[in-house]
């Protein structure tokens, strides 16, 4: 009799879960359906913002390959136009190059580093270019790089000063780490001229005053 009971239930239990599933199948359907829609609803929309903004680049790249060419071909000097124009052969570093406090304590706080670009009759030239600054502390035995400073060309433009009697471009390098172990130190500036992309350099050695507690021995 048992045995004749589960068998029955055995078999009502599929049939009662047959039933559920025609129940709740179209509700379900219907939410997959609606779900479909919706993604490829959004899919649709991201394809033409993704198409809309392929566009706008390729007008942006379109752009900026011409005004590559324009600037191509406004660097295209020939040798013999050289002579026609004004521009440097040299950098040289102006008297009031050295070290400088720039907060009143005791020390001086870095470099401050007055460079010139001359021209081949030995005038000054106010040129665009990209500029460097290296300071070195030859006093270490290795890493006596204790400095590096990139200026590039829009912001070395706003330090340039040419009144009477000064003419060139002024630097300022503070101690990027500290005050370093010796009161020498050496300057290389680099100048790359923009018009005729020469690089021009220079080189000095200054003598800082350090603070009390770093004097060397």
């Amino acid at each position: 009799m048992a045995a004749m009971y589960q068998t029955t239930r055995s078999k009502r239990a599929p049939l009662a879960l047959l039933g559920v599933s025609l129940v709740f199948a179209p509700l379900l359907s219907g939410c997959g359906s609606n779900t479909d829609i919706d993604l490829r609803r959004e899919i649709s929309r991201l394809q033409e913002e993704l198409k809309k903004k392929d566009g706008d680049l390729a007008a942006q790249f379109s752009t900026i390959s011409e005004l590559n060419k324009q600037l191509l071909a406004a660097r295209s000097i020939k040798p013999e136009d050289l002579d026609k124009l004004f521009y440097p052969e040299k950098l040289t570093f102006d008297s009031l190059t050295g070290g400088e406090n720039y907060d009143g304590k005791p020390g001086d706080d870095g470099v401050t580093v007055y460079i010139r670009p001359i021209d081949r009759d030995g005038d000054v030239v106010k040129v665009a270019g990209d500029i460097r600054i290296e300071l070195f502390d030859l006093s270490r035995a290795t890493d006596n790089l204790i400095g590096r400073y990139d200026i590039p060309l829009d912001a070395a433009r706003k330090l340039w000063y040419g009144k009477i009697g000064t003419y060139h471009y002024t630097v300022k390098c503070p101690w990027l780490h500290g005050p370093p172990p010796g009161d020498e130190i050496t300057i290389r500036a680099t100048f790359r001229d923009f018009l005729t992309q020469r690089v021009l350099t220079a080189q000095t050695v200054v003598t800082v005053k350090l603070p009390p507690t770093t004097q060397p021995k």
